[in-house]
């Protein structure tokens, strides 16, 4: 299917898109589609939610997967968040997402705490939380005033072994009326800044972007709404078009497929 629009530049989901979920193997095709882009002379980015591995991790994840990725291509919540949280003095933060990733935050100069007073709850996708966890950030959050920062705000997300998990926009819910600021802040889509620090990557202008993902509601609606075009692939969270009900038909995307590589 080829795109009605040329486009310059692509912006491009990986879970679901170019591999099926957590377990990285390749969705049909897409190896070959994505090898093709600079033939085509097509720029491109990678623009993930991905909570569960740092970068450098997601980066030899898709290597190993057959997608030649360098670092300046790739665009986390994760990175993101963490250097918002650092611009803004914000080091003492309590991590309710993969365990695995303390050391990731650590790294990076903050204090991770289990409890007790921080300046931010930070919530991203884990196997492994429980309500209990949600608990330990009552006092932080009532009592203390800190900021709750959901890296990204899915409601689930697909595991290593393609189940549905809850993911942080599901906690951020259960939490966010107990903010002071009466909302939490988001990094990753379906917030506005990561979709405007991939356009810095690609740099193209929003009109000659296309963003291709596997989650209408919460990735193409931001794109469609900044003038991106707008590519929706049956490969990952919702394997028809029955989502799409639930939205405002203004904001359906311009191009459905059932997996990226039919895109041309």
């Amino acid at each position: 299917m080829r795109p009605d629009r040329n486009f310059r530049s692509y912006l491009i989901d990986i879970e679901g898109v170019l591999v099926r979920d957590k377990r990285y193997k390749a969705i049909e095709t897409a190896r070959e589609w994505y090898a093709s882009l600079t033939d085509r002379g097509i720029t491109w980015c990678l623009v993930s939610n991905n909570t569960t591995h740092t970068p450098d991790e997601l980066c030899g994840q898709l290597v190993s997967a057959g997608f030649q990725v360098e670092p300046e291509q790739l665009v986390t919540a994760l990175a993101i968040g963490s250097d918002l949280l650092a611009r803004w003095g914000k080091v003492r933060i309590m991590w309710l997402g993969d365990p695995h990733l303390d050391s990731y935050w650590r790294d990076r100069g903050f204090e991770v705490v289990s409890d007790g007073p921080c300046d931010a709850v930070v919530l991203g996708a884990s196997t492994v939380l429980q309500t209990v966890d949600l608990d330990r950030t009552l006092p932080a959050l009532v009592d203390h005033g800190a900021e709750l920062i959901a890296l990204h705000r899915n409601i689930f997300f697909l595991d290593h072994e393609g189940r549905r998990r809850l993911g942080p926009g599901a906690w951020c819910a259960a939490l966010e009326p107990l903010c002071h600021a009466g909302r939490a802040i988001c990094v990753g889509k379906p917030a506005e800044r990561i979709y405007r620090e991939a356009l810095k990557r690609v740099g193209t202008g929003s009109s000659e972007a296309l963003f291709i993902s596997d989650n209408p509601p919460g990735d193409l609606v931001t794109a469609k709404r900044l003038g991106m075009g707008t590519a929706f692939v049956l490969s990952g969270k919702y394997p028809d078009h029955a989502v799409l009900g639930d939205m405002d038909q203004e904001e359906w995307p311009d191009i459905i497929c059932e997996r990226v590589g039919d895109l041309s």
